[in-house]
C-alpha cells in the first residue's frame, strides 16, 4: 500500500491550477465496493473552489489505496467519511468517521 497521505497530496497539487492555500478532499467509502470524493480549495480565505482530483498514469489508484487504508484501520477504528486537509506548507490531517446511516443506504441499494 501506497502512503495515502502522500497520495492525495500529490494528486492535490497536480489537480489545482492557480494559487491556494489550503485543500480539502472529503471521502467516501463503502469499504471496498464504492468511493467518491469531493475536492476544493481556499485561497486568501476566500470562497471554496471546487476541483477534480487528477490521477496520472504513474500514479497509484486512489481508491485501490483508500480501501487498503480502512482494511488495515478495521475493526478497531471502522470509518466510511474521511476528511484530508492539506495546507500549502504541507502540514496535512485527516479525520474519519462512521456514518451508519450512509452505510444503510449503501447496503439496501
Amino acid at each position: 500500500m501506497t502512503d495515502v497521505y502522500k497520495l492525495i497530496a500529490n494528486m492535490i497539487c497536480n489537480s489545482i491550477n492557480g494559487k491556494w492555500d489550503k485543500a480539502i478532499v472529503e471521502i467516501e467509502s463503502s469499504l471496498g465496493r464504492m468511493l467518491s470524493t469531493n475536492a476544493y480549495y481556499f485561497y486568501n480565505n476566500e470562497e471554496k473552489h471546487a476541483f477534480e482530483l487528477i490521477e496520472d498514469n504513474q500514479s497509484e489508484d486512489l481508491g485501490e489505496n483508500v480501501f487498503a487504508l480502512q482494511a488495515s484501520m478495521s475493526p478497531e477504528h471502522k470509518w466510511n467519511k474521511a476528511v484530508y486537509t492539506l495546507e500549502k506548507d504541507g502540514h496535512f490531517d485527516m479525520t474519519f468517521e462512521w456514518d451508519q446511516a450512509l452505510q444503510d443506504e449503501w447496503d439496501n441499494a
